[in-house]
């Protein structure tokens, strides 16, 4: 009973997707987000708080990546119209969707070039990792289909099980564009963040192959990529 109440208690406050970055105010924008970041670091769900301050401790670029998708995520799903349950879920299972990362040794997720294809091969397993440790808690079980399945592309290429269509559930669809757009357009150790016309590019291409095409379109149609995702809690969502 404990538990449920802390968990029922996120559906108090959702994650603004549409935090303006006012680049005049740099000192102001970072603040803000570090303040972001320590409240969502302090969920009300005990495991939940502890796997995203390791996290945090073990890359914080992961956790800056996180909630960035969770922001992006849950904008997508209010959009697609889907019920305050499942907006929850999203919330949930967006900020431990990556906490399966934690098992992959440090020096290939901190490798400062490329992955060879065995270490690529060793990353594709954190979706496995995730599933074990929420496993054991039965009141994550309708959040755990987005760490698990977010890594399924539509036409069936993708990993851990190679799921396709519908088979995936939609929670995970929806992360799976969020998570991919935010790749793109953050810098990494080995390249620069792609041009918004190129992930644009990148997003729109996939749909139908990588990506539900109506993830896609409800991306396209309400200008998602048009804003700064620096997200804040707010309870209009309720």
């Amino acid at each position: 009973m404990n538990t449920q109440r802390r968990t029922d208690q996120m559906s108090i406050d959702f994650i603004d997707p549409y935090y303006e970055k006012h680049k005049a105010d740099q000192s102001k924008l970072i603040t803000e987000f570090k303040k972001i970041k320590n409240d969502i670091l302090a969920v009300g769900d005990h495991n939940a708080n502890r796997w995203l301050q390791a996290l945090d401790l073990y890359d914080r670029e992961i956790t800056e990546h996180t909630i960035r998708v969770t922001s992006l995520s849950l904008k997508i799903a209010h959009s697609l119209g889907l019920p305050k349950r499942d907006m929850i879920n999203i919330q949930l299972g967006t900020l431990l969707h990556d906490i399966g990362k934690l098992g992959i040794p440090e020096n290939i997720m901190q490798k400062p070039g490329r992955l060879t294809p065995y270490e690529f091969q060793i990353v594709q397993e954190h979706p496995l990792y995730a599933m074990e440790w929420l496993a054991k808690h039965p009141q994550y079980k309708p959040a755990m289909v987005i760490p698990l399945y977010h890594h399924e592309w539509w036409d069936g290429t993708g990993y851990p099980f190679g799921l396709a269509g519908e088979e995936i559930p939609r929670l995970a669809r929806i992360v799976a564009v969020a998570d991919v757009w935010d790749a793109i357009t953050s810098d990494r150790p080995y390249r620069k963040a792609m041009a918004e016309n190129q992930a644009l590019y990148i997003i729109t291409s996939e749909s139908g192959t990588h990506f539900d095409p109506e993830v896609v379109e409800a991306f396209m149609d309400y200008g998602l990529f048009e804003k700064s995702f620096i997200p804040s809690y707010v309870p209009s969502y309720v």
